[in-house]
């Protein structure tokens, strides 16, 4: 075999070279590299069965992290903050949810839940929530079911006395009492040790056995008995959410993958007009995705939400490689005529370009891993390892299976094959139409790319970060509106808290204290645009004082001596009181505040907590140390990760290509070149979020590190073969005209491949998957359009290959 060589052999030229050896191996021990492929899928198989999914704040925070340690310290002394929270109605009736059957119902539901649904430590609701009464020796604590009311009227004086309690309304029974609640709280978390978590351990990490799905679902079945039919609940809070959550994680990273699967085989099937040019690609796809599974395995890591992007973004390697390698193979086979050539001459072209697109794919996934939110940390390493096990996969098994026919053939009908492989006609001629174009037009290519650009950077400098975790939920999703509901008519789903630390045992006796308490807590009420209900020890010792005098209201106020304060707090638990407990560590050192606010965005939560912090700031806690914590504070954390994230991921992702592009192309000027059309479509995508007010959440800041990682394969494989066809005929036009001829139909079947893949997500009944999936497809669009017009018109314009020269005939010297 001869060919013709370019000046000097560098790195690409001996990877080449190493790539053609390798394709002969392959040929000749095929039985090997099918043993040993078998043997890797096996092995990932075996690592896969331990996995589970797992969406609770432990997925994004590393367990070092100082915020979610500081979150782990409060659950320390509080326990879990993790509750169910079951709103319910009657309208059907009489008097609502204050009937006398009705409250039988829920009395004995709160009675079945706590019996029958595992790892809840106790239910509140109307029937058994705490009240005080005056007695001649102290207070009496007592609950509705101790001595439930034979008639309807002492069951509405009930009702006028829990309206009555300001710490219960909101909570347990809405203001105008069409609604109520029961608070079901949790013994475990989503943090707790998995083996901590599971119902049966024989049944292991079946989603179905696992906290929070387990829970989630047996108060759905209770909730469904027919002996509560009149009753009508709406299930929400942190367990129902992370459980949906969960499930749809786990239900579509299937669903969606199937869907995947069968999209872009139908799209392969139309372009590619042969069994191999499907079954090759979505056998590497379906067998890296099951290597990349097992490598989660093998590390101990779960499956999160962001595992759903994996089978598409696999896709862009699996199948963009194996879619070059089989469209560069049809054509040796036909003009070698000899099976183990072609294969050889396959993998000499395209082995390089592929091995280099899979390494910059690779380190624009690895970039994230150095992000400070945890799952996209880990999304970032085990997308980089699926991506190399995607090409190893590609340039062992694909080749192997290749290597099986009929060694020798007939060297006919070679134009035939090459037209078909390399396009129809009207192909060819688009691609002439694109090369005069570039041509003609170099200059203003450059300029209005150049506006675009300057457009996107002020567009960029617009974008916010922002998330609502409940508007990730699609409006067809029925917790989107349950949540909604509640959030209007009660106290909030969302829950953040201030932990007052004392320093010292029984310090938060003083009622010093309980007045810095109290005064942050008024604060926090008065933020009526967002705290819909507070929480604190004070609420019960004001309760308590009032209780002692006659119900006077005049006394519902802090206790005025030490003493007093601890009288209280010991007849009270004396009397079997237990509430107050959720809101002060048993040795009385530190108590918190709980703040509850609707659901809402990021961006309005940080407003609350700035205000309330800046309220410290002016005003301090003198006699304790006041500290935000809780799921909420966590959520507001994650925000300002994703900014971290996107600004660290992009620019080592940026960082890593341009080194690897400088580097292998042996040139600092030509590997800053090509980096520029891979830059662009990134630009315009994140300025045109800026610009229509689009926000980046935790998903979208995926766009730029991933969209730059898959941009830079289109370059690749067009500058090199592009290099190749210069180095042949020493022209730029025609070194382009050349290039587009033997790799734009690969490229463009590669880009209507993904952008396939990634409409897939579409399906999705998460708003944000949805999002990801059109501006990621969006981007791959215009990724195509800057690899065919401005990475041309940069080549002609800068010349990075040498100067032009003079050809002694059409072929080139």
């Amino acid at each position: 075999m001869t060919r013709q060589r370019t000046r000097s052999v560098d790195i690409i030229e001996a990877a080449s070279r190493a790539f053609e050896r390798m394709a002969g191996w392959i040929f000749d021990h095929r039985v090997i590299v099918l043993a040993a492929c078998a043997a890797l899928v096996t092995t990932s198989a075996i690592y896969t069965a331990g996995i589970r999914v797992d969406n609770s704040f432990e997925a994004y925070f590393d367990t070092e992290d100082p915020h979610y340690s500081a979150y782990t310290e409060f659950r320390g002394y509080f326990g879990s903050d993790e509750i169910s929270y079951i709103l319910y109605e009657a309208p059907a009736a009489p008097e609502g949810v204050w009937n006398l059957e009705v409250m039988r119902k829920i009395a004995d539901l709160g009675d079945a839940i706590e019996r029958d649904v595992p790892f809840v430590k106790e239910v509140t609701s109307l029937a058994n929530v705490e009240l005080m009464d005056a007695v001649p020796d102290g207070i009496r604590i007592y609950a509705l079911t101790d001595d439930f009311p034979e008639t309807q009227e002492r069951l509405l004086d009930f009702k006028r006395k829990i309206l009555g309690r300001e710490m219960y309304v909101g909570g347990l029974a809405s203001a105008d009492g069409a609604y109520a609640a029961l608070i079901v709280e949790m013994a475990k978390s989503s943090v707790d040790p998995i083996a901590e978590l599971r119902v049966d351990p024989a049944r292991g990490n079946d989603i179905d056995n696992i906290y929070p799905q387990a829970t989630y679902r047996a108060i759905e079945e209770i909730l469904a008995r027919p002996e509560y039919a009149g009753i009508a609940f709406y299930h929400t809070g942190d367990v129902a959410l992370n459980a949906v959550v969960n499930k749809i994680s786990a239900r579509e990273s299937r669903n969606l993958g199937i869907l995947c699967f069968v999209v872009v085989s139908i799209v392969l099937a139309f372009f590619m007009r042969r069994p191999s040019g499907i079954i090759a690609p979505m056998l590497v796809v379906g067998l890296a995705t099951l290597v990349t599974i097992g490598f989660v395995g093998f590390l101990g890591w779960n499956l999160d939400q962001m595992f759903g992007m994996m089978p598409a973004l696999l896709i862009s390697v699996g199948v963009a490689d194996t879619v070059h390698i089989i469209s560069e193979f049809r054509i040796y086979r036909a003009q070698l005529g000899d099976r183990r050539e072609a294969l050889c001459r396959t993998l000499y072209l395209v082995g390089a370009p592929c091995l280099l697109t899979s390494l910059t794919t690779a380190a624009g996934f690895g970039a994230m891993s150095i992000a400070p939110i945890k799952a996209i940390s880990r999304f970032g390493a085990y997308s980089a390892f699926g991506v190399m096990a995607a090409f190893a996969l590609t340039v062992t098994l694909v080749v192997a299976l290749l290597s099986f026919g009929r060694r020798t053939g007939k060297v006919a009908a070679v134009e035939t094959e090459i037209a078909q492989t390399k396009g129809s006609g009207l192909l060819q001629k688009a691609f002439d139409v694109v090369t005069r174009f570039d041509v003609r037009h170099r200059v203003s290519i450059l300029v209005v790319a150049a506006l675009l650009c300057a457009a996107s950077v002020a567009g960029i400098l617009r974008l916010e970060v922002e998330s609502n975790f409940l508007n990730e939920f699609g409006e067809s999703v029925p917790i989107r509106g349950t949540t909604s509901l509640v959030d209007s008519v009660m106290g909030g789903s969302l829950t953040f808290s201030y932990l007052f630390d004392a320093g010292a045992e029984d310090a938060i006796k003083d009622p010093a204290v309980l007045r810095e308490i109290e005064r942050v807590q008024a604060e926090a009420d008065r933020q009526t645009d967002m705290v819909r209900k507070t929480y604190s020890i004070v609420d019960f010792l004001k309760d308590i004082n009032q209780t002692f005098h006659d119900d006077d209201p005049a006394f519902h106020v802090i206790p005025d001596s030490r003493e007093l304060v601890a009288q209280y707090l010991l007849l009270y638990e004396m009397s079997g009181g237990e509430e107050a407990n959720d809101y002060v560590s048993t040795d009385y050192s530190r108590a918190r505040l709980e703040i509850r606010s609707p659901l809402v965005d990021s961006g309005r939560m940080s407003s609350l907590v700035s205000r309330l912090d800046g309220y410290l700031a002016r005003e301090p806690a003198v006699h304790a140390e006041a500290s935000l914590t809780g799921m909420g504070a966590l959520w507001l954390k994650l925000m300002t990760y994703i900014t971290e994230s996107q600004i660290q991921g992009f620019t080592a992702a940026f960082a890593a290509i341009a080194v690897m592009m400088c580097v292998l192309f042996r040139s600092v000027k030509l590997g800053l070149l090509a980096m520029v059309p891979n830059l662009a479509p990134v630009f315009l995508t994140l300025g045109g979020m800026g610009w229509t007010g689009v926000p980046l959440d935790y998903v979208r800041l995926l766009i730029a590190p991933v969209a730059i990682g898959m941009a830079v394969d289109y370059t690749i494989h067009h500058v090199t073969r592009y290099r190749y066809e210069f180095a042949q005929s020493g022209s730029y036009e025609r070194a382009l005209r050349d290039s587009l001829t033997d790799v734009g139909r690969a490229l463009i079947i590669t880009s209507i491949v993904l952008v396939a893949g990634f409409s897939v997500f579409t399906f999705s009944v998460m708003d944000s998957m949805v999002a990801f999936g059109l501006l990621l497809s969006t981007t791959i669009v215009m990724a195509l359009l800057a690899d065919f017009l401005l990475m041309p018109t940069l080549m002609m314009a800068f010349k990075p290959f040498g100067p032009e020269r003079s050809r002694s005939g059409p072929g080139g010297s």
